[in-house]
């Protein structure tokens, strides 16, 4: 280095986040102008768009070809070039010379993933505090798409309370009306917590057992564990 000049060290990682931070704050401000933030997460935003909203369009090249285009994804990525792109990105283009071309670049781009039928959020059971990462999406068809924070995937539990949690989500979309939806989950409780209270009196044996069961998985074979 020259004469006078100093060296500098950076923590990457930390820097890496802030900046992700910050687009996804930049990003969620956008999207409130035109819908509705649901959840956020370190590397995206699940958001509720209107329903006219415009979402897919399509650009045809001089020689046939179509190039699609996801409208709220360009938005935000328009957004976070201008503001968050490398102005000073150099790429070598003479190596004896060492000469670099300098243009501004930039890696970090939004997938748009959807629409979906709904979003499944809990409401926390303290006032003023929410409940990060746990929510269930649902597609169109019904199905399960993402599941996070609950404990239907999570080792160490009854096999009772998987179930449980399963017929419960599975119920989340049957009715009309928040009031139906309640119901329909309501009578899945019902009818476990019967079992609870009554002992599986009129559960045979073998079903109880697999309900009261844990899965455990042995590192070792039983010879091997000696006695």
């Amino acid at each position: 280095m020259k004469k006078g000049a100093r060296w500098y060290s950076m923590e990457m990682a930390a820097m890496v986040t802030h900046t992700g931070g910050n687009i996804i704050k930049d990003s969620r401000t956008l999207i409130e102008e035109i819908g509705l933030p649901l959840e956020l997460d370190t590397d995206g935003i699940w958001t509720c768009l209107p329903k006219g909203f415009p979402e897919e369009f399509s650009f045809k090249l001089k020689n046939g070809k179509k190039v699609p285009l996801s409208f709220p994804c360009t938005m935000c990525n328009l957004l976070i070039y201008d503001k968050y792109g490398n102005k000073q990105y150099q790429t070598l283009v003479d190596k004896k010379s060492l000469s670099y071309e300098k243009r501004l670049e930039m890696s970090v781009f939004f997938e748009i993933d959807g629409p979906y039928k709904c979003m499944f959020i809990p409401a926390s059971k303290e006032e003023n505090k929410m409940l990060k990462k746990r929510y269930a999406v649902f597609t169109h068809s019904g199905k399960i798409s993402e599941l996070k924070g609950f404990e239907l995937k999570r080792r160490g539990e009854l096999q009772l309370i998987k179930i449980f949690q399963g017929e419960v989500f599975d119920k989340f979309l049957e009715g009309n009306t928040l009031q139906e939806c309640y119901d329909a989950c309501g009578e899945v409780a019902d009818r476990w917590y019967d079992i609870l209270v009554s002992k599986g009196d009129y559960v045979n044996d073998e079903e109880l057992i697999d309900y009261i069961g844990e899965s455990r998985m042995m590192s070792k074979s039983l010879e091997e564990c000696g006695s």
